[in-house]
């Protein structure tokens, strides 16, 4: 009995050993969709694949996404001739500066290797390589004409020239990059673009990955959620990866942030965007040249100049390879501009010579290497600007034809795109390109307020014309292809809140801001000035003072919009509250668009804490005059001051000096609407 009862035991030993190996055994073997052939959500290890484009942003459309995945053909070869000193080797990773990209594994965008000729061929031109001639005329679409678009799909009345041809889905508005899904409901429309121009019909968006939605700002009354999609239309809808993107701008103005105090979701431009624009571009693996015509400043005096320097400052850490001089940027002194064109610089200019053209502080070309091409980039000044620097003797000025005979030599010797930046109206830059036909691109700073929808082929020549818009609100976008049928696709980019903000641009913004504090109304050199009414109305008093016998005006005041003025500036990011062009339309005593205090006005909220806020003053002047008549007893003196300070409804819409779009304009309110806006601040005093 004793023997069989071991026997048990050790036959239960043995099975637990057996159960135990079986499970040890099972726990070691790998999961099924850890070890997958396609790595597998489950899989420990990263797919390389998957981290080659950042989510959520895409700008292929899903039908095209095995288009962009494909291989580049080969690249073309290099020049005979080396490149010049002033060459810059752009095909390098984008600039430290910028917010890094995430970098595609090496073989996602290689192309297939070619043997190496054995002799270096000619110098290709890849906007003007002939395809065999059997098939020249039929397939390329840069030497056939197409009709002028109908007037009413292009805001510019006059279009005299033809338009290259080709698919308008990847010429013209049409993309999806990035994209928020719509937050408007399906049937409502607008028409007004921010800034006021109007907008072209958007096509259907394709299926896009999923954003945070654009909120609007925070208003009185409630606001439709704003989609800049459906507002401005989707962007490099169809487009493959190029094999060089040119990313073109101009004519800032001064503009280096929308103003956001009627909703920033609704407004157009700033560098922020501009950023955000052009590192979605690198993130997704695009080449990417960037070159601006010039016109980044807007007036003078010591606030000017700030700008001027961090808009440069901004630039450079965009990446900008060539920046031409417009005429207001010619106007700041000499020394300045020196100074910030300092090396390395990305300044060009053949026919213009700060101290002197000889004195070799700005090129005079550039030449751009990335994506296996060389661009070629050169800027001139025009003519007709040449006489408000006449009395400048620091500036040297060349005729813009005899400056680009002198360069464009070199320029054809080793270069496979040339690219003419003029800093002139559009007629002079059309004639520039016919004289010139060897540059494929002219780009200029004339035209309408919009960029055009498609590009401009300037007569008799294959050239295209590219007009940028103004005020930074827009950039165009030209993608290169070795495809002979189509070797540039074009896009017009508003810069709208489909962009997020730039951390980079952000620290840029918040020290441009800080910068004015520290200087003041006195280190920026403004001084108070007489108001024209002075005479006659007396000094500025403040809304305080109105209350008493105007209390239910002043009810209406208090309620509105217009008191809350200041706060807006305060609560700013960063805070705008030291920013004179930001102040004069939040304060009494300010000229609007001139950005200068009257004497009585506002100088600080500690000095002048009655005069916060777009106040009574602001409309009527001065009303210190008119509030001392009311304290007296002459009926004839009361009469007359009560009138000089009266503006009735139809002034407010016309008289210039009262009119409420001084600083409701489409600049800072691009939705304003009189009828809309004036029953939030309407007002009338029994006679």
């Amino acid at each position: 009995m004793r023997v069989l009862y071991l026997c048990f035991i050790l036959l239960a030993g043995i099975v637990a050993l057996s159960t135990g190996c079986s499970r040890s055994d099972n726990s070691s073997k790998p999961d099924p969709a850890a070890s997958s052939p396609s790595g597998g959500w489950a899989s420990n290890e990263k797919n390389p694949a998957a981290e080659t484009l950042p989510p959520p942003a895409d700008p292929f459309s899903d039908a095209d996404k095995s288009a962009a995945s494909m291989p580049l053909p080969p690249v073309l070869p290099p020049p005979e001739e080396p490149a010049q000193e002033e060459a810059v080797d752009r095909d390098a990773p984008a600039p430290a500066e910028t917010e890094p990209a995430t970098e595609p594994p090496a073989d996602a965008f290689a192309p297939p290797l070619a043997p190496a000729p054995s002799e270096p061929p000619a110098l290709r031109n890849p906007l003007r390589e002939t395809p065999p001639p059997d098939a020249a005329e039929a397939s390329n679409p840069m030497r056939r004409p197409q009709a002028p678009l109908p007037d009413s799909e292009e805001p510019n009345a006059a279009r005299p020239m033809e338009q290259p041809s080709g698919d308008r889905s990847s010429q013209g508005e049409s993309s999806v990059f990035p994209q928020p899904p719509p937050t408007a409901p399906p049937d409502a429309t607008k028409t007004d673009a921010p800034g006021g121009e109007h907008a072209p019909e958007a096509s259907p968006s394709p299926p896009a990955a999923e954003t945070p939605v654009v909120k609007a700002e925070e208003t009185e009354t409630e606001k439709e959620p704003f989609d800049p999609i459906k507002e401005n239309g989707p962007i490099f809808v169809g487009w493959p990866r190029p094999k060089l993107s040119l990313v073109i701008t101009g004519r800032e103005d001064g503009y280096i942030e929308p103003c956001g105090c009627a909703g920033l979701d609704r407004m157009k431009g700033g560098l922020s965007r501009r950023h955000a624009m052009i590192e979605s571009l690198r993130k997704q693996g695009w080449p990417v040249v960037c070159v601006d015509a010039g016109g980044l400043s807007k007036g003078y005096g010591p606030q000017a100049e700030i700008k001027f320097q961090r808009t440069v400052d901004a630039m450079r850490k965009m990446g900008y390879d060539a920046i031409g001089l417009g005429i207001n940027d010619l106007q700041l002194p000499t020394a300045e501009l020196v100074s910030v064109a300092a090396e390395p610089s990305p300044f060009v200019s053949a026919n213009v010579g700060l101290f002197g053209l000889d004195a070799g502080v700005t090129a005079k070309t550039k030449i751009v290497e990335v994506g296996g091409l060389k661009v070629g980039v050169t800027a001139v000044l025009g003519k007709s600007y040449h006489n408000l620097l006449a009395n400048n003797p620091e500036i040297e000025l060349a005729s813009p034809e005899d400056a680009i005979a002198q360069v464009l030599p070199a320029l054809k010797k080793n270069c496979n795109l040339l690219v003419l930046l003029a800093f002139a109206t559009k007629e002079e830059s059309i004639a520039l390109g016919k004289e010139f036909p060897d540059f494929q691109l002219v780009v200029t700073s004339g035209g309408p307020p919009e960029p055009p929808r498609e590009p401009l082929q300037i007569p008799d020549t294959q050239s295209l014309l590219i007009e940028m818009g103004e005020k930074g609100m827009n950039a165009v976008v030209l993608g290169l292809y070795d495809d002979p049928a189509k070797p540039l696709r074009y896009q017009r980019v508003p810069l709208d809140s489909r962009f997020a903000a730039s951390k980079a641009m952000y620290r840029i913004m918040v020290a441009y801001q800080e910068e004015l504090k520290r200087l003041g109304l006195e280190g920026l050199g403004i001084r108070p000035v007489s108001h024209p009414q002075s005479d006659v109305n007396g000094p500025f008093v403040g809304s305080e003072r109105c209350k008493s016998c105007h209390e239910e005006s002043y009810r209406v005041w208090k309620k509105s919009g217009h008191a809350k003025a200041w706060q807006t500036l305060v609560e700013g990011d960063p805070p705008r509250n030291f920013d004179p062009e930001c102040i004069s339309c939040h304060v009494i005593g300010w000229h609007p668009t001139k950005h200068f205090p009257y004497k009585t006005g506002f100088l600080s909220a500690k000095k002048t804490p009655e005069m916060l806020d777009v106040g009574c003053e602001s409309c009527h002047g001065p009303g210190g005059a008119h509030c001392d008549a009311e304290d007296g007893s002459d009926l004839a003196l009361q009469e007359k001051l009560y009138e000089a300070v009266r503006v009735t409804k139809e002034e407010s819409q016309t008289n210039l000096s009262k009119m409420c779009q001084n600083c409701h304009d489409l600049d800072n309110s691009p939705d304003f609407n009189f009828e809309t806006y004036w029953p939030k601040v309407e007002h009338y005093e029994e006679e």
